[in-house]
């Protein structure tokens, strides 16, 4: 069982202990406070203006909603290297790192910041939208989306971004150098799965309680990317097995 199928699992046992009474959707309206964008990428992008709508169905697993942000691809040139470049929180021994963050507004501020830099259960619901809105095109638009926990309040928001070069040797990375990066990686996806196997004790223990359910959209996000990452140390026999067990210690808390 991959670990995306063991929290897939996990959320089958979350939806199945509601009362299976039907509750209104919660809905708010908001529009961007500005198309331009903050941050190392403004030249590059802007929002596309109009209404977007959240929506949380007052029952659902998440206990939330999504906001799906249109985005543009101005006419400027990139003016850095794009092949070999990754979202924030994901490692491939790229050049460099991107992002895009969110600051939705109330009356009165900011009341959700999602930071540029932040990857995994902080970042973009998906790091997919990240490379998607790379590789526009100019005049071409694409979607970034990022979870929201509540709707009460929110008037409008600002997206920001950014940009950071990686520093790396210019010779060849040495096996050696692989190795202890994939060791690396290994520790944070053993770290990861007990942070799940918490998580499931946690909610076993109090099934009512609606931070858990919170907690779901997020803890998929930095799953997939972890899933997505470990396909470059999986060659290794001694690094395949340890994140095998990772894998297999969550199968068992999804039970």
């Amino acid at each position: 069982m991959t670990i995306i199928g063991a929290i897939t699992f996990a959320s089958v046992i979350l939806t199945s202990c509601g009362d299976g009474k039907k509750k209104e959707a919660n809905e708010v309206t908001i529009k961007p406070k500005s198309t331009s964008i903050k941050g190392d990428l403004s030249s590059y992008f802007e929002v596309i203006d109009k209404d977007y709508v959240l929506k949380a169905e007052e029952d659902s697993f998440m206990g939330g909603a999504i906001i799906s942000v249109e985005v543009k691809r101005k006419d400027k040139d990139f003016d850095f290297p794009t092949d070999n470049i990754n979202p924030f929180g994901t490692n491939g021994g790229e050049d460099y790192h991107v992002g895009f963050g969110i600051e939705i507004l109330g009356e009165s501020g900011p009341v959700i910041v999602k930071q540029a830099t932040e990857g995994g259960m902080g970042g973009p619901y998906s790091s997919e939208d990240v490379i998607g809105l790379m590789k526009l095109k100019k005049g071409e638009t694409g979607y970034i989306r990022w979870s929201v926990d509540k709707l009460d309040g929110l008037k409008s928001f600002q997206l920001s971004s950014a940009l950071q070069k990686e520093e790396r040797s210019s010779s060849t990375l040495s096996s050696s150098d692989a190795t202890g990066d994939c060791e690396q990686f290994c520790s944070d996806y053993e770290a990861f799965a007990d942070e799940y196997v918490a998580f499931m004790k946690k909610y076993k223990a109090n099934p009512s309680d609606t931070s858990v359910l919170s907690e779901y959209s997020e803890m998929i996000s930095k799953a997939a990317d972890m899933q997505e990452s470990s396909k470059d140390c999986t060659a290794d026999a001694k690094v395949a097995a340890r994140i095998s067990k990772a894998v297999a210690k969550i199968a068992k808390a999804a039970m």
